[in-house]
């Protein structure tokens, strides 16, 4: 197996004048508002519980002080919490890891965001329009884009050892941006397959993809995404964090059990593109859960096996729950 980088048509962004200062609030944050919840999020369908929440007032309802601060990329939200200028983030096992390798910081999931069962939080593995490796047979000898020491790489990996897939047998292409990775994939260069989340996923297959595995339909659970907080907030600020999930629970329990009510939110908060709007399946949202340890312990196996942490961490350090 090797792994080949695409950057094709990728801007870099450089940050200039960024001070990092390390995990929680740093010193030009603002004093008289230390007490509210800063949380980090991204435009995907896991946030929509909390934009929800928001819509519908619940975080004054239930006391909570709150803010939602939204980022356009994994990689700029990253930058913020390390730099202490949110208390908290919308994001996975595998960042939250990266991020507490700092001395300075330790996030703790206190929430799983979607993906507390297998057939919630989908990621499909696509071949290209009319190509041959387009069955979970014939994936083998297929290049197939990921985006490097991400989750996309670790549900590879996964989904190799699962299925009985020689992992040897795929070249792994490293293409970060998802949507150039959705673009090569539908003019079928470069790349036989690509792995690709909701909607991106089903919206490929609109344009002819093959899916080859949808992760929703296998008996194991690999996909999850968490809100993770900072330690220190947690042990500061107890009561506005479970006030916090508290209106987070009562938000999920609406929009499951008033999906179309909700629908509107999770697209726009998805972008779920327009032509696929009507066909798109809202997802059941964890109410009030936390990953569990199988899936922890899977992640950190995966993580010590590639060098991004020299140890498993412990699941209690890296867990709280709120009753």
């Amino acid at each position: 197996m090797k792994i080949l980088n695409i950057k094709r048509g990728l801007t870099v962004l450089a940050l200039t004048g960024v001070f990092l200062c390390g995990c929680g609030r740093s010193e030009s944050s603002d004093q008289s508002d230390n007490s509210v919840l800063k949380i980090g999020v991204l435009n995907t369908a896991d946030s929509a519980v909390l934009f929800a929440a928001q819509s519908d007032n619940l975080f004054e309802e239930y006391g909570a002080e709150v803010k939602l601060v939204t980022f356009g990329s994994a990689s700029d939200q990253s930058k913020a919490a390390e730099a202490g200028e949110i208390d908290g983030m919308m994001t996975d096992l595998i960042v939250q890891g990266l991020i507490n390798k700092s001395e300075d910081c330790h996030l703790q999931s206190v929430l799983v965001a979607l993906g507390d069962k297998a057939e919630n939080g989908k990621f499909v593995i696509a071949a290209a329009p009319g190509n041959e490796h387009n069955t979970i047979d014939k994936l083998s000898g297929a290049k197939v884009a990921i985006s490097e020491g991400t989750s996309m790489e670790f549900l590879l990996d996964s989904y190799c050892d699962v299925l009985g897939i020689p992992l040897s047998s795929i070249e792994k292409v490293n293409v970060p941006s998802i949507s150039l990775r959705m673009e090569m994939l539908l003019e079928g260069s470069d790349i036989d397959c690509a792995i690709l989340p909701e909607p991106l996923g089903d919206y490929s297959a609109m344009k002819g993809s093959q899916i080859v595995i949808d992760d929703t339909q296998l008996d194991v659970n690999l996909s999850v995404s968490v809100i993770a907080l900072e330690a220190d907030y947690i042990e500061n600020h107890k009561e506005n964090v479970e006030d916090f999930i508290d209106a987070y629970e009562e938000a999920a329990k609406r929009m499951n059990g008033n999906k179309d009510g909700y629908r509107q939110i999770v697209l726009d908060t998805a972008n779920v593109p327009e032509e696929m709007q009507d066909s798109y399946v809202i997802p059941d949202y964890s109410e009030r859960n936390v990953p569990d340890e199988e899936l922890f312990n899977r992640v950190q196996a995966w993580m010590v096996s590639k060098g991004m942490i020299s140890e498993p961490y412990d699941y209690e350090y890296m867990i709280v729950r709120f009753e």
